[in-house]
């Protein structure tokens, strides 16, 4: 039975994505180095962010980078919304009593600034932010909050929050509305694809305990 939630924020919670290409462009722009399309940065980027920039802008110092980022992201990130179905999962989860967390790598005021303009402030328990590596920080999350692998489900929309999941053991849920493509997706290994939340609450929604296993054999979305 899954009593554990671990989210991911951008592109699982919060529709970011539009905002972050455009500042990553602005970032690019002030290096010197070409733009990309949408196709192409959903098709590039990738966590840990650093080993994106190292491929594309190695020769600007990280902080440099950051410091571009995160000051343009300032008037980038306005538009940012909650993704749909995401508050209504999040209110099916607290009222059956799953315990959630969030484990991302925006940084903490991107993240307060965001949740409340979602809605979404006081729905976690804990919020583990700007993680450079996900796959290191999970055995940390589990640990801290005594979450029992086989209990906990990590839901995110990148081949590395699926590779965080693997790496603590927990089960993994990759949705369709963020930054990976389900070819990538696919990839990574994760025990269930889905649309959005609004597809994932149906499947938590049923009374077969054994539903993860139900899932792990049906085709993913076309």
């Amino acid at each position: 039975m899954i009593r554990n939630l671990i989210f991911d924020w951008s592109g699982t919670l919060v529709d970011d994505l539009p905002a972050v290409w455009r500042t990553t462009n602005h970032v690019f722009r002030n290096a010197g180095v070409p733009e990309l399309t949408l196709d192409e940065f959903r098709a590039e980027f990738a966590l840990p962010f650093r080993e994106f920039y190292e491929r594309f802008v190695a020769h600007v110092p990280l902080p440099q980078l950051e410091a571009w980022f995160h000051t343009r992201f300032e008037q980038d990130q306005e538009p940012v919304e909650a993704l749909p179905h995401a508050g209504s999962f999040l209110a099916f989860a607290r009222q059956r009593g799953l315990r959630m967390f969030v484990l991302s790598t925006v940084r903490r005021d991107h993240f307060e600034r965001q949740a409340r303009q979602a809605g979404f402030a006081g729905f976690f328990e804990a919020a583990y932010l700007g993680v450079m590596d996900k796959r290191r920080e999970i055995h940390e999350v589990l640990s801290r909050h005594r979450l029992s692998p086989e209990e906990t489900l990590f839901i995110g929309d990148m081949q590395h929050d699926i590779e965080a999941a693997h790496e603590g053991g927990v089960r993994a849920c990759a949705v369709l509305t963020g930054y990976n493509r389900l070819d990538q997706l696919r990839l990574s290994g994760p025990d269930l694809i889905v649309q959005h939340l609004g597809e994932l609450q149906s499947f938590l929604e049923r009374d077969d305990q054994n539903w993860l296993a139900d899932a792990s054999q049906m085709p993913p979305p076309p």
